[in-house]
């Protein structure tokens, strides 16, 4: 694979990544400054907490509210689910009621922070709370407050009583009894919590770091006792007491928090999260092989099935219409003498009926339509590709007629039908393609994990928008697909078994030109008679030219890469006296021989792109068959050619831009008298 197809391929493998991870990459918790003062004030907040044997804790607060002319439906209380000692830790808080005066009262539970925070908006939305007092009692219950013994130890508190004992606490109760989540001014807060064992040294500390002491601070027994009072709104009330029991089993995730937003809390969703990526990747493979076609094998085939034209062919063979199938076409019929090619300027090329009556009666349709498109079925009349627009839409108009005439043929022609249910397929992947943004953006989703099944999915089943789905070839279009694929093994594999005897039919390879356009191998076609030849591939006979200033030589290319026709306007200068010649053995290939490749790619260059400015072509260095749009003359600042003893050096000593008036010194110059 090329590093341009890597890299082409990896694009949608980033941005899905990027989907699936950009939560951890944009947290979102912070804010852009500190949240104004709630008004309602809490006269008394009342704590009572029990923590059992394994951990869990129980908790009833009563709030004691005042409100004064807020027009509030209630107020919002806030929970940290992440451990500040233990990343791995999740306490999600599981409310059981919320009561508002001695009444049940409408709540609804809320994520904030990136799914740090659970909220609880408490309010009867369609009711304002009169002003006065209100007392909210709000129980719940939240797993694994118990930390090992040492948590905290280092941490220095305003207030310390109790003794530590001969060693250590094996546990700890270390909890923010006050959170500092509270947006309100606090007046007063009481705060009772039975642990599950004696109690050891206890610590408080009023507001961050070490703060001050609490109003009220004693133990007995496994209980703790604690109050303070004038709190400002966010300042936490922080309580660490050791307990005389082992540090119970909590459950634990292989993450942090900040990746809840990705994964969620539960390692059991993300395993059938897995499943399922599997399970819908699996389903999109066999999904998309079954639309498939079997290959019926290729034999060598040395000449093209008769009647065909070189877009019928390359049709057949890949259920696509080529792309440079319109300059393939005007080959074809130049090959056939029914047009011919000829440059009036460097801006302008003619194109010109020669065909005898009767002679357009034996053309595929195809190629009929290109003719009749662009007005050359009539001897003698002339379509100018110009740098206009004008010329541009026409050329697109036949490329428009040239792709529904090849369709058109097959199916008439009994080679293809129509396979609508393959199309399906395409309707899932579009499906799949929105549940995977959705997905990402967690819409109607917990975490952007639930994108990876659709990814997989979309990934897997993205080849069903390729030319071919939705057709499938007959019993006679894969006998023509066998053929016209055997051909082409033998256009561009370069083997002994593949071995094109050209001393013997070298008239064809001008012939099969046009097949090789189509297909994208001209260039391997090229080097394919020069390999074998040792000389430079022919020029056709229907390329004339009005010019004197030009010459058309072949440059170098590899691959798939097609040949270059290069044109240099230079002053020429004495040819020296030659070096001893020997055949050319350059990697390059040679040039398809016309400048019917200036037509077709000057032409298709303005189809899609209306005036084409000099500059631009001059940038992006002119024509290549392959792609329409290859090199059309070749920068002296980029040649590079290869050392070659005393062709070599005489080549690095001539000043750039100099044409070399020899012909086929080098096997690169195709010249005319």
């Amino acid at each position: 694979m090329s590093v341009g197809r890597l890299v082409k391929a990896t694009i949608p493998l980033l941005l899905i990544a990027f989907g699936l991870l950009w939560p951890v990459v944009f947290t979102g918790g912070g804010s852009a400054g500190t949240p104004a003062e709630d008004p309602v004030v809490i006269s008394n907040f009342t704590l009572d907490a029990a923590v059992d044997g394994a951990g869990d804790m129980t908790a009833v607060e009563t709030i004691t509210t005042e409100f004064y002319s807020t027009d509030r439906h209630g107020i919002f209380r806030y929970w940290d689910v992440a451990n500040q000692n233990d990343s791995h830790v999740r306490q999600k808080p599981d409310v059981t009621s919320i009561l508002l005066d001695g009444r049940p009262v409408p709540y609804q539970m809320l994520w904030e922070g990136g799914k740090r925070f659970r909220v609880a908006k408490i309010g009867d939305p369609d009711r304002t709370l009169s002003d006065g007092t209100h007392v909210f009692e709000l129980r719940y219950r939240i797993p694994g407050v118990l930390d090992p013994g040492g948590t905290g130890a280092d941490r220095r508190f305003a207030q310390t009583v109790g003794a530590p004992g001969p060693s250590p606490s094996p546990s700890v109760f270390f909890w923010n009894v006050v959170a500092p989540s509270w947006n309100n001014r606090i007046d007063r807060a009481d705060i009772t919590v039975t642990l599950p064992g004696d109690v050891g040294a206890v610590q408080c500390s009023v507001g961050f770091g070490v703060g001050r002491v609490c109003d009220e601070l004693r133990a007995r027994g496994n209980t703790v006792v604690a109050s303070a009072s004038s709190l400002p709104p966010r300042t936490p009330v922080t309580l660490r007491a050791g307990v005389d029991v082992a540090t119970p089993a909590r459950l634990t995730l292989p993450w942090p928090y900040t990746w809840d937003r990705v994964l969620g809390q539960s390692v059991t969703a993300v395993l059938w999260v897995l499943g399922l990526t599997m399970a819908f990747g699996a389903l999109a493979v066999l999904w998309f092989r079954s639309v498939l076609e079997r290959s019926p094998g290729f034999p060598l085939q040395y000449a093209p099935p008769p009647g065909l034209g070189p877009v019928q062919l390359e049709y057949i063979r890949t259920e696509a219409v080529p792309k440079n199938g319109l300059t393939a076409t005007l080959f074809y019929l130049a090959e056939r003498d029914l047009i011919t090619l000829h440059q009036v300027s460097d801006k302008e090329w003619k194109i010109r009926s020669i065909a005898r009556a009767g002679q357009w009666s034996g053309v595929d349709p195809v190629s009929l339509a290109v003719a009749s498109r662009l007005k050359l079925l009539n001897a003698g009349s002339e379509f100018a590709a110009k740098k206009s627009v004008k010329s541009g839409e026409k050329l697109n108009k036949a490329k428009t007629d040239m792709a529904e005439a090849v369709r058109t043929w097959a199916i008439d022609s009994g080679l293809m039908v129509a396979r609508k249910k393959e199309l399906w397929l395409r309707a899932a992947n579009a499906v799949a393609f929105v549940l995977m943004v959705c997905g990402f953006f967690r819409w109607g989703f917990p975490t952007t994990m639930w994108a990876l099944p659709f990814a997989a999915f979309f990934l897997f089943s993205a080849a069903s928008w390729r030319d071919g789905v939705g057709t499938r070839r007959t019993p006679a279009g894969r006998e023509l697909w066998s053929r016209a694929g055997g051909f082409h093994r033998m256009l561009a594999t370069d083997s002994a078994e593949t071995r094109f005897d050209f001393s013997a039919r070298k008239d064809l390879y001008i012939a099969y030109v046009p097949f090789a356009v189509a297909a994208g191998v001209a260039a391997a076609w090229a080097k394919k008679y020069e390999t074998y030849t040792n000389t430079a591939a022919p020029q056709p006979d229907w390329y004339t030219t009005s010019t004197t200033s030009s010459s058309w030589g072949v440059a170098g290319g590899s691959g798939g890469r097609t040949s270059t026709v290069s044109r240099r306007h230079c002053p020429r200068r004495s040819a020296p006296t030659p070096p001893p010649s020997r055949p050319p053995r350059r990697a390059a290939v040679a040039a398809v021989a016309s400048a019917a490749v200036v037509v077709a790619v000057v032409a298709e260059e303005e189809a899609d792109h209306g005036d084409f400015p000099a500059r631009r072509r001059a940038r992006a260095g002119g024509a290549d068959p392959d792609r329409i749009c290859g090199r059309l003359q070749q920068d002296p600042v980029r040649r590079r050619p290869r050392r070659r003893g005393a062709v070599g050096d005489r080549r690095r000593t001539d000043p750039a831009c100099v044409a070399d008036p020899r012909p086929r010194a080098d096997g690169a110059d195709l010249r005319h008298p």
